[in-house]
C-alpha cells in the first residue's frame, strides 16, 4: 500500500489535465510508504534521442519518456531532504489507468509504486508493483 495526501493526489489530476491530450510524468517521494513529495517531470519531445534509443512511439499521446536532467535534480533533493523514491506516476489520457506493454517493459524500479492518471477509469489514479513483467495492483490510501 502507498499513502498519497489528498493534496497531491489533486496535484496529480492536474498535472494530467494540463498536459493533456499527451501524457504526464512525474515522481513521488517520501518515507516509509507515505508519500510527503511530488517532482513533476517534463515528457521528452520525440526529437530528444532517449526517446529513439528506447524504442518508444514518437507521439507523446502514447507515452512518457522523462527529461533526465529533471529527474537527476529530483533525486539529488531527495537525498538531500532525506527522502526515499516511491513512486513513478504518468497519465493516460486516451486509455484506462492500466500499465500498457510499453509500461511494462520500461518498468525498471521492482520496488517502486507505477501510478496511472486516467479520466477513463474509477478510480482516476490507480497503482501497481511491476516485477518481472508482473502486474499487481497495489492499494493506495488516500491521507
Amino acid at each position: 500500500m502507498i499513502s498519497i495526501p489528498q493534496h497531491i493526489l489533486a496535484e496529480m489530476h492536474i498535472h494530467a489535465a494540463a498536459t493533456a491530450p499527451e501524457e504526464c510524468c512525474g515522481l513521488l517521494a517520501g518515507r516509509d510508504g507515505a508519500v510527503t513529495a511530488r517532482f513533476p517531470i517534463s515528457n521528452l519531445p520525440s526529437d530528444d534521442p532517449a526517446v529513439a534509443d528506447l524504442q518508444v512511439p514518437p507521439d507523446r499521446r502514447l507515452r512518457y519518456v522523462m527529461d533526465p536532467k529533471e529527474q537527476l535534480a529530483a533525486f539529488k533533493t531527495m537525498r538531500q531532504t532525506g527522502v526515499d523514491l516511491l513512486a513513478i506516476y504518468h497519465s493516460h489520457p486516451h486509455s484506462p489507468a492500466y500499465p500498457s506493454a510499453t509500461d511494462i517493459r520500461l518498468a525498471f524500479y521492482s520496488d517502486v509504486h507505477f501510478l496511472i492518471v486516467s479520466p477513463i477509469d474509477r478510480p482516476t489514479i490507480r497503482a501497481f508493483l511491476i516485477v518481472d513483467g508482473q502486474v499487481t495492483e497495489a492499494p493506495i490510501r488516500a491521507i
